[in-house]
């Protein structure tokens, strides 16, 4: 398996320039750029200085962060002006993308808008049927720069897609050779402190197109956030049998740590970015998913 870093790790404390220079440092393989960044940096920069870079460095780019879905998207009903937005963003991936040799994106399912704890309000074959409708609009518009979406289910009950299996119906249904699975160790607990990981093992290895590693401090189900996220190397998550799930089924892709801590946001992000690749690369190390030495 091949190490990457999110960038949500120092989202707010660092840009994408600074994460580029510290990553290829710390010895990743990979960066998932955010696309918030990747706005960001485009106010003063070229795609081609990204091109330049990655064509003479270690690290290359993996999986931008994120398509965010909502419900009716793209429907008879849409929200024109939110679509446009959406879709504006969709295609900047796409075209940076092509440009650069990111050919993964990240596409999360809708969420109700409220307290994480509050169920999603519409009945499941209703979500399957929407986001397969989705799915399906999307997936030959990014096959056209060759792009892959990585659909993301996310354990919150405000989340329309918690489970695995769901996911994994839903991307099924798609039947496309360019949309597949990301799957989250956090996310996939979320979903009522699941830390047991064998649905995993019924997976296809060829539709796990990225996963992100972390870990999650001890807290009751309502204070569940994605700010809880640590660094795998301590945490209530099973970030060994995760890794123990994946390597049954063969997978050898990229496994990337993704946290969204504002304590970490707060550090320098030298400090941030060297801890995710040591803590990461210990406990890929140590489940016999990574060689060399540190």
């Amino acid at each position: 398996m091949k190490i990457g870093y999110n960038e949500a790790c120092a989202l707010g404390c660092s840009s994408l320039i600074k994460d580029l220079e510290l990553c290829e440092k710390a010895g990743f393989d990979y960066i998932e750029i955010r696309l918030d960044m990747l706005t960001e940096y485009m106010e003063s920069h070229r795609v081609d200085e990204l091109k330049s870079f990655f064509a003479s460095s270690h690290i290359k780019p993996h999986a931008f962060n994120a398509i965010y879905l909502y419900e009716g998207f793209l429907g008879v009903n849409d929200d024109k002006k939110r679509a446009t937005f959406l879709l504006s963003e969709f295609l900047l991936a796409c075209h940076v993308g092509e440009i650069i040799g990111d050919h993964d994106m990240i596409v999360v399912p809708p969420f109700f808008d409220g307290p994480n704890y509050i169920p999603y309000p519409s009945q499941e074959d209703e979500v399957f049927d929407d986001c397969v409708r989705m799915l399906k609009k999307l997936a030959p518009i990014a096959n056209d720069y060759g792009i892959r979406m990585s659909f993301e289910l996310v354990g919150f009950p405000r989340s329309s897609v918690r489970s695995i299996e769901f996911a994994n119906r839903i991307v099924s249904a798609v039947d496309a050779d360019n949309v597949g699975l990301v799957l989250d160790a956090y996310n996939i607990y979320l979903n009522k402190g699941q830390n047991d990981f064998d649905e995993i093992r019924k997976l296809p290895t060829d539709k796990i197109f990225s996963i992100h590693m972390n870990s999650a401090d001890d807290v009751p189900e309502r204070e569940r956030g994605q700010d809880k996220r640590c660094f795998p190397n301590k945490g209530v998550v099973d970030v060994d049998g995760f890794l123990s799930a994946l390597k049954s089924i063969g997978y050898e892709g990229m496994v990337s740590i993704e946290t969204f801590r504002p304590s970490h946001w707060e550090k320098e992000p030298e400090w941030v970015i060297e801890n995710a690749f040591n803590t990461t690369y210990e406990v890929m190390k140590r489940n016999g998913c990574i060689g060399g030495i540190l």
